[in-house]
């Protein structure tokens, strides 16, 4: 007969399992609490309400200097300032739940294991890929204003918010199109404003987030692989890099099975495309309140234990004044492999 008896012990299994999903989301590589981080992580005391604001600020010259430069000698600053704009985005938080239950005494019995040890991988896993689908979800537009480059039948275009019906067949993952993509981020574009790069050792940086499918075309291009052999980063432990498949033009480039994907895509809805992301500091915003719990209840005159376990957060794409703030979407076909 188990003995489901758990006492003080349900606090640290909660604190266990916070630090395991913490450890196997995706993206906590990319998260810091700074907008010098990809994805800002914003995280309050429980209590303090469901939602959580963020705010996102910009440097506007004043009319007349309009360049943000200096003015020289005694020229008058007095009504000249540039102003400090900001905006705030406030993220919506929800009780997320997730439970399991154990079988019954008698089947337990005829394995060896731990019942909670095993409830808190499946929880640990469960919330993981909660967490990185919410992100990937929240980066992703499909409709409204964004920034997107977009493979053509010959070469690639940007657009605000442009649709997937022209998208060609034949329009896979670029060399050039990475390029243009980190001078649009640079420069800013009708969709996006300019994106600030995240800074490593002083040396500045933009991530290509693309599907596996997509990183197999990008390992079909000419040179590609010769310029990893020749310029890729080599022994850095910064999270930027780890794991990343290399480095172009001081773009890294990882790859993840969570990016969007449609069969429907092209003027005959029949093109197999992805939504590929471009993202430089401050691309997305996560919000938590409070701790993650950890409940049991036994069912069937304690026959079987059930566990629950629950975290109040919420994730949004970063948007100044109705324009990207840190990600453009790179919109290819890829390989069905």
């Amino acid at each position: 007969m188990a003995n489901w008896s758990t006492g003080l012990q349900v606090s640290r299994w909660a604190k266990q399992l916070a630090y395991e999903v913490g450890k196997e989301i995706y993206f906590s590589k990319f998260m810091g609490e700074s907008f010098d981080s990809m994805i800002v992580k914003k995280q309050m005391d429980e209590g303090k309400g469901k939602d959580i604001t963020f705010g996102l600020a910009g440097l506007t010259p004043a009319a007349d200097n309009n360049s943000g430069g200096f003015y020289t000698g005694d020229t008058a600053i007095e009504g000249n300032e540039a102003s400090l704009s900001s905006n705030s985005q406030t993220v919506s938080t929800a009780h997320r739940r997730f439970a399991v239950i154990s079988d019954g005494n008698f089947a337990d019995s005829k394995v060896l294991y731990d019942f909670r040890t095993e409830a808190l991988s499946e929880l640990k896993r469960s919330y993981a890929e909660d967490h990185d689908a919410q992100i990937f979800s929240a980066l992703t537009a499909t409709s409204g204003t964004f920034g997107q480059l977009k493979a053509v039948a010959a070469g690639s275009t940007y657009g605000n918010s442009d649709g997937e019906d022209s998208l060609a067949a034949t329009g896979k993952i670029a060399l050039e199109d990475i390029s243009k993509l980190k001078r649009i981020a640079m420069l800013g574009g009708s969709g996006t404003w300019k994106m600030r790069p995240i800074k490593v050792e002083g040396k500045d940086y933009y991530v290509l987030l693309v599907h596996p499918e997509v990183s197999y075309d990008l390992f079909q291009l000419d040179g590609f692989q010769q310029i990893q052999r020749e310029a890729n980063v080599r022994g850095d432990d910064n999270p930027l890099f780890a794991g990343a498949l290399g480095m172009y033009d001081g773009v890294v480039i990882h790859e993840h099975e969570g990016i969007t994907t449609a069969d429907t895509m092209g003027s005959g809805n029949n093109v197999k495309g992805a939504r590929n992301l471009f993202l430089g500091a401050g691309a997305g915003l996560c919000a938590g309140i409070g701790e993650m719990n950890w409940v049991e209840k036994t069912f069937d005159y304690g026959n079987k234990l059930g566990i629950a376990a629950g975290q109040i957060y919420g994730v949004s794409r970063a948007v100044f004044n109705s324009k990207d703030y840190g990600s453009i979407q790179y919109l290819t076909a890829r390989t069905d492999i």
